[in-house]
């Protein structure tokens, strides 16, 4: 039953879940023979479907009517309980299956046994039915009433239509995003293309119009374009109706023709050899057949006519763009700030209300940056000039602000109605996360998942269903991509979005976040708390929850108290996710056995040691996360049962074996470790019947398996979804003949491209490692030579003790005329306690033509590496705990790429190069531990242009800086426990350095300092000072302060002797001050009371003792 189109109302795609359920096999068979059962959900279905006709109307009216919002909600909670009710028939009937075949030929007492609950369970359900549909029968009948209608649509465009026009000086913080784009515009030879097409995409309201608008009445853009034109096209992409509009700003005339050959005919001749500029404003359009239709006059254009296209959805870049997609971010406060003050105060100021500035400041933090949402709020502020009505806006919710009121409502609603229904229930679910909080994408796409929310087609897997649904959020500025860490990406919501999934998702969806009652989750079915407060659950009544889902910012451990999961959790017989991740756990309650609903089960970082048996009558549990649970030593025997599990992750635990039949979890995608003990090494073969497996494997206790032939037998080689590979011998492996024929025994599908090798005991490796981008080798102490490698991009090598010298064999010799390492970019060398030397020849300068990253850390006997120069593409350079104790380089050579270099930790680092690193690209230098440095770089002013930061901590036997100083754009400087350089100051020659934006000192191990700054010692073009561990510092240098004109930010810590701050005070450009161990001191600068308050009065941001004043 097919209900999804786009913009389709979400309880659609609820419904047709719904329909899927009824037609099931599994309630087909429960109900046959059944005439009343049948009957009833017969009647159900017939219901659904006719309420099913009005929700686009619903959906609709429900933003301005609070009656089809409530009739909405009555609606959604009856279609859960009967979602509810079919999920039980389901999960009775593959029980019962089991059961059946668990059963076999036991005796006829135990088959009464059977027989007595499954009469007891069909009894129990009609009364179930019967209450779901006399409620459906209610609201069927509610519908008439309130006026909604079959299939009602509104084709008349939600927004108003943009022009070219806009007011300069009304637009604030696109300056760099405007320079931008311009550049491309005048670019002629971009690409091969005749007319360029260049995506501006973001989320509604962000200001994509705007900025298109501030490009197109450039002045560079209108004398480099022959003819400008602006079109907005809005939602409805008609070819006819868009061409004509084009045509018209094109020509300047009328325009009344319908065929579209007569029209593109007369448009391709008015742009015909002109270099054209011409904006597409807000397309929706994502079908490449229509983009292909319309764009056929514009090759007719000259060389170099460019198209901009403003669009909320990144799929419409995709199609029409041919350069890179722009992205526009939000603004930043303070831009965010001068917009809202423009609009608010009409005399375009605030220095005449200067009691709002504060109120009005939080305000605009709560906008988030949006340029609409504090136009709209400025627009309803703007007559209102008293702190009450201010203060008003602030605590309440924007949402709660009617359509009249306020235009970031329909402009994000917008968005979301252009959702398909399935996106919809997606996106509403995600409401579950708190505002800021980070989230990743296998993490919600599995309790999707278990929700139930994707509608997977034919041979589909769910998995990659759920992540196109999320990639098509991200793409639509749903969701923003944030921070990467450990090669796993982060998202977050923008608050206003945020705002709109709660809104959507209504008290289904229910965060308990601090000053909200727990008693309001009586109708959620999804749950979410921060752990840092206590949530209540003494009062806690939510029985039909489907989700129980804790959320904490960071890794630290929490108390559950024992009430949760000996008095809540068997109560919550509707739960279909549970974490109890992060918390004190140390054993499951046997009654969990008894949430027959649970597809998602996440304990990781917990304190559980074993899982009860009863975990494996979870028939329907499809995920189950065990990762860094420390005193795991266990699983079930029985998890064999687990028929529908999918994704088992036991990473960081301390299992050693498998428990017996894991081949029958045939529909397992993800498994992180295999473990083989010495009593289970034959059940490797078990991995064959697992051919599904998904990305990453790790196979650990490869020493235990005796028979070579059963690593051949569990067919690796086949298993083609799995890209990562990491293979565990135990430290006492010494069969070298062994160990090498079952390393060749396990070369897995060729799409794997990274591997690690751990504890292997060969003298050498199969060549099917030629085929891997990633290799790491760790404990492989047999092993001194590398097969040929030419697809290898990152190599680290750890452990390897026996190695004593490296020499031309390991990057290929001048015979052999191979070069291992011709795609390499990462080399890493870590732990080589026996290494002392990395010798070359003249070969050695072609061995790595593209290696961007070389770290040699741990290295503590290494005395020699290669000179730099034979790495011309090196961009970072990391040592650290070796004993190196000057970088080479070959005379007169220049280090092009590198741009970071990193010594810590070498205690006979003495020097750098003579003559100095002629590295014009090196932007950041930093130094620790080196206790024997004597000098840094020579010649740094000139040789390092492009230094922006260097850090040097540690260093007790540098006096100065070289001769010429330091580099004229240095804009950061960390100097710490330098005992002779700090105290040669005052030769620093800091005032030259125009630049120099963030100094920090910290004079910890150096000589004692009674006031400080000295006159002339730092640069007035400082906005950020770090004042540090001035063990002795009793006063502040008021003269050498006043002069840092451009200071923001000054920071004073660990000086336990300063008693006051300079009678004349601090520089009045200061915004935030950080006051911290200074005991005296403090005293003094306490709110009103402080001797020295006064002084410090004007600035904004003041914070003592890590808390704001």
């Amino acid at each position: 039953m097919a209900l999804e189109v786009v913009g389709g109302a979400v309880m659609s795609a609820f419904l047709q879940a719904v329909f899927e359920k009824m037609a099931s096999p599994e309630v087909r068979e429960f109900i046959r023979g059944k005439k009343l059962t049948q009957g009833l959900l017969n009647k159900l279905e017939i219901m659904l479907l006719s309420v099913n006709v009005v929700l686009d109307d619903a959906e609709e009216k429900q933003i301005s009517n609070s009656a089809v919002k409530q009739w909405l909600e009555k609606l959604k909670e009856s279609v859960y309980d009967a979602d509810d009710l079919l999920d039980e028939i389901k999960t009775e009937a593959l029980s019962r299956k089991l059961e059946v075949e668990a059963a076999g030929s036991s005796t006829s007492q135990v088959q009464e046994r059977i027989s007595s609950s499954h009469r007891a369970f069909d009894k129990s359900v009609l009364p179930k039915i019967h209450e779901v549909v006399d409620r459906l029968g209610i609201i069927s009948q509610q519908k008439d009433v309130l006026n909604l209608k079959a299939h009602s649509s509104n084709k008349t465009s939600r927004t108003l239509p943009s022009t070219s026009l806009v007011e300069e000086s009304g637009v604030y913080g696109r300056n760099e995003d405007k320079e931008a784009i311009v550049k491309l515009l005048l670019m002629d030879d971009v690409n091969d293309n005749k007319t360029n097409v260049i995506p501006v995409v973001g989320m509604g309201g962000i200001g994509k119009t705007t900025l298109a608008q501030l490009i197109y009445n450039d002045d560079r853009a209108k004398q480099h374009f022959d003819i400008q034109a602006w079109v907005c096209v809005s939602e409805d992409f008609d070819v006819v109706s868009v061409t004509q509009k084009i045509y018209r700003s094109v020509t300047s005339r009328t325009c009344d023709m319908n065929d579209l050959n007569q029209l593109q005919v007369e448009l391709k001749e008015a742009l015909k050899g002109k270099k054209f500029l011409l904006v597409l404003d807000d397309v929706w359009n994502e079908n490449y057949l229509h983009w292909d239709l319309l764009r056929c006059p514009f090759e007719s254009g000259e060389h170099g006519s460019k198209i901009i296209v403003t669009t909320r959805n990144g799929g419409v870049a995709s199609v029409m763009g041919t350069l890179p997609t722009y992205c526009l971010m939000p603004l930043s406060e303070d831009d965010c700030w001068l917009l809202f003050v423009k609009h608010v105060f009409k005399n375009g100021g605030v220095s005449g209300h200067p009691i709002l500035e504060v109120s009005g400041r939080q305000i605009v933090r709560k906008c988030k940056g949006l340029p609409l949402a504090a136009k709209s709020l400025a627009g309803l502020l703007r007559s209102k000039l008293n702190v009450e009505d201010w203060e008003k806006i602030l605590k309440s919710d924007i949402w709660d602000k009617s359509n009249k009121e306020s235009n970031i409502l329909p402009a994000l609603w917008l968005s979301y109605h252009y959702l398909s229904p399935h996106l919809k229930r997606c996106f509403a679910y995600s409401s579950i996360f708190p505002k800021d909080y980070e989230f990743k994408k296998s993490e919600l796409v599995l309790l999707w998942m278990a929700e139930d929310l994707l509608q997977p087609e034919a041979n589909e897997r769910v998995e990659e269903v759920g992540e196109e649904y999320f990639d098509d959020l991200i793409s639509r500025s749903f969701f923003q991509h944030v921070s990467t860490e450990d090669g796993e990406s982060f998202f977050t919501m923008h608050d206003l979005i945020n705002d709109l999934a709660k809104f959507v998702s209504g008290d289904f969806c229910v965060r308990l976040e601090e000053n909200v009652s727990v008693n309001i989750v009586s109708k959620a079915r999804h749950f979410s708390y921060m752990k840092t407060h206590d949530p209540g659950f003494e009062k806690f009544d939510a029985k039909h929850l489907r989700t129980f889902l804790p959320l904490s910012l960071s890794y630290d451990s929490f108390s559950v108290m024992g009430k949760v999961l000996y008095d809540l959790l068997p109560t919550l017989q509707c739960l279909r996710a549970l974490s109890l991740s992060g918390y004190d756990v140390t054993e499951l309650p046997n009654s969990v056995g008894n949430l027959k609903h649970l597809r998602y089960l996440n304990l990781s970082n917990t304190l559980i040691e074993m899982l009860p048996d009863t975990l494996c009558s979870l028939y329907n549990l499809q995920t189950l996360l065990l990762s860094h649970c420390q005193a795991l030593v266990q699983l079930p025997s029985n998890l064999r049962k687990l028929i529908k599990l999918r994704h088992l992750d036991i990473r960081g635990t301390k299992l050693r074996k498998m428990p017996p039949q894991m081949d029958k979890l045939k529909d397992l995608q993800t498994l992180s470790d295999f473990f083989l003990d010495e009593d289970t090494g034959h059940n490797i073969v078990e991995l064959k019947e697992l051919p599904n497996l998904h990305g990453k494997l790790c196979i650990s206790g490869l020493h235990n398996v005796a028979q070579v032939g059963d690593v051949m037998n569990a067919n690796i080689k086949d298993k083609k979804h799995l890209n990562e590979l990491v293979l565990k011998w135990g430290a006492d492996s010494n069969n070298s003949q062994k160990d090498r024929e079952m390393l060749g025994n396990l070369q897995p599908h060729t799409n794997v491209k990274k591997l690690t090798i751990d504890s292997y005991g060969g003298t050498s490796f199969p060549s099917w490692l030629a085929e891997l981008v990633f290799l790491r080798l760790v404990n492989c102490r047999y092993c001194f030579m590398l097969p040929p490698l030419p697809s290898l991009k990152e190599l680290f090598i750890e452990g390897l003790n026996g190695l004593v010298s490296l020499g031309p064999e390991f990057y290929g010799d001048d015979t052999s005329g191979t070069k291992p390492f011709s795609s390499l970019q990462i080399l890493e060398f870590c732990n080589m306690q026996e290494w002392h030397e990395w010798s070359y020849n003249e070969e050695g300068k072609e061995a790595f033509p593209k290696l961007c990253q070389l770290r040699l850390l741990e290295c503590p006997k290494l005395t020699r590496i290669l000179p730099l120069d034979y790495f011309p593409k090196l961009e970072t350079l990391e040592m650290r705990s070796a004993n190196v104790e000057f970088l080479t380089i070959s005379q007169e050579s220049k280090l092009l790429s590198i741009s970071k270099l990193d010594i810590y930790f070498c205690p006979n680092f003495v020097c750098f190069s003579n003559g100095g690193l002629h590295a014009p690209h090196l932007t950041k230098i930093s130094i620790w531990g080196c206790k024997k440095l004597r000098s840094l770089p020579e010649q740094m002013h000139t040789l390092l242009p492009s230094l922006r930061n260097l850090w040097i901590v540690d260093c007790p036997e540098l006096e100065s800086f070289p001769e010429g100083g330091l580099p004229s754009e240095l804009s950061s400087l960390y100097i710490r426990s330098c005992k002779k350089l700090i105290a040669n100051r005052m030769q620093w020659g800091l005032g030259r350095l125009t630049s120099l934006v963030d100094l920090a000192l910290s004079f910890e191990e150096c000589e004692e300092v009674g006031a400080f700054p000295e006159e002339g010692l730092l640069p007035p073009s400082l906005t950020t000072l770090s004042i540090i561990d001035m063990s002795n510092l009793k006063t502040m240098d008021g003269k050498g302060l006043r002069q840092l004109i451009c200071l923001e930010r000054l920071a004073i810590w660990r000086c336990p002797e300063l008693q006051y701050l300079p009678v004349e005070g601090l520089p009045a450009s200061l915004s935030h001050l950080s006051i911290r161990s200074c005991p005296l001191l403090i005293l003094r600068c306490q709110r009103q009371t402080g001797e020295d308050w006064t002084k410090i009065a004007h600035i904004p941001n003041i914070e003592i003792e890590w808390e704001e004043i």
